[in-house]
């Protein structure tokens, strides 16, 4: 099973290290700073020592930086993974919003299509004496929002 595995097969919504990987970063710290303090303590070794020490402590000191940089970077990379979750579900969520406006929007302009424009006949039905044909503010909004 990874690390990014559950006992139910599915993934787990966070990024840490955790089981093997947790204790073989540990533990490689761990070494890389008892080596370190070894060496503070043990100043009677000869050059030729000291040299093959350091290089030693040259590879230690980089597999320690890279657990420390993977401990610290799954702590840094899970908090962006959350802050981004929440903004793509505030964007689903607005998109939805949108999405239902519109189809309102469309059911109006039908609405409003049907019941101010010409009649079956060709003919527009008149509502006072004064009106022109085609003189409908609201009509004329929706033809131009929502063409057909």
């Amino acid at each position: 099973m990874s690390q990014t595995e559950d006992e139910g097969g599915g993934s787990r919504s966070g990024g840490s290290l955790a089981g093997v990987a947790l204790v073989v970063a540990v533990a490689i710290i761990a070494v890389w700073l008892g080596f370190l303090v070894w060496l503070a303590v043990d100043t009677g070794a000869s050059e030729i020592t000291w040299s093959r020490l350091l290089v030693v402590l040259a590879s230690v000191e980089a597999v320690a930086f890279a657990a420390i940089g993977a401990l610290f970077g799954t702590t840094v990379q899970r908090q962006r993974v959350e802050d981004l979750k929440a903004r793509t579900d505030a964007a689903e969520s607005r998109a939805e919003a949108n999405q239902t406006a519109a189809l309102n929007g469309h059911k109006l302009a039908a609405a409003v299509k049907a019941s101010r424009g010409p009649r079956a006949d060709g003919s527009a039905e008149r509502l006072s004496a004064e009106a022109q044909p085609g003189s409908d503010p609201l009509l004329a909004l929706a033809d131009r929002l929502f063409p057909d």
